[in-house]
């Protein structure tokens, strides 16, 4: 005899949805999850998107600089950025590339760490004296 039929579904949801929460609770109570990750991770998709013109740039080192964004926006040190970098409206190429790609091959890469944004113009021309507006937006 094969259950099926709407109150059998209804109710495998139910022991399925109770049985992940408490994984969830599990995993939180023997701190095996971080509970700040936890909490950007399901605060995100409720809080407005970010979006910042980008004004002071720090050399760093060969073609990369340094930028600080907004504290507490996702970056990749936590559950993954959603930061698009825009160079005169038009978003660069690589996102999420390590800081040792920026600085050696430059052309657009870039990195959201923390609250700073790791990257390197399109040209690998300082951002300072290029005359090119740079903002970021959370997508």
């Amino acid at each position: 005899m094969k259950p099926a039929g709407p109150l059998f579904h209804a109710f495998a949801v139910v022991v399925v949805s109770a049985w992940l929460l408490l994984a969830f609770a599990f995993l939180l109570v023997t701190r095996r999850l971080p509970a700040g990750l936890v909490g950007k991770a399901m605060l995100a998709p409720f809080r407005r998107r970010h979006r910042a013109t980008l004004v002071a740039f720090r050399p760093e080192q060969g073609r990369c600089f340094v930028a600080d964004v907004a504290a507490g926006v996702p970056s990749d040190a936590d559950v993954g950025s959603r930061l698009v970098l825009l160079e005169d409206g038009v978003p660069l190429p690589h996102a999420h590339c390590t800081h040792d790609e920026i600085r050696r091959l430059g052309g657009g890469r870039y990195s959201h760490w923390g609250a700073q944004l790791w990257f390197a113009t399109s040209d690998d021309s300082d951002p300072r004296t290029n005359g090119r507006r740079y903002s970021v937006e959370e997508r």
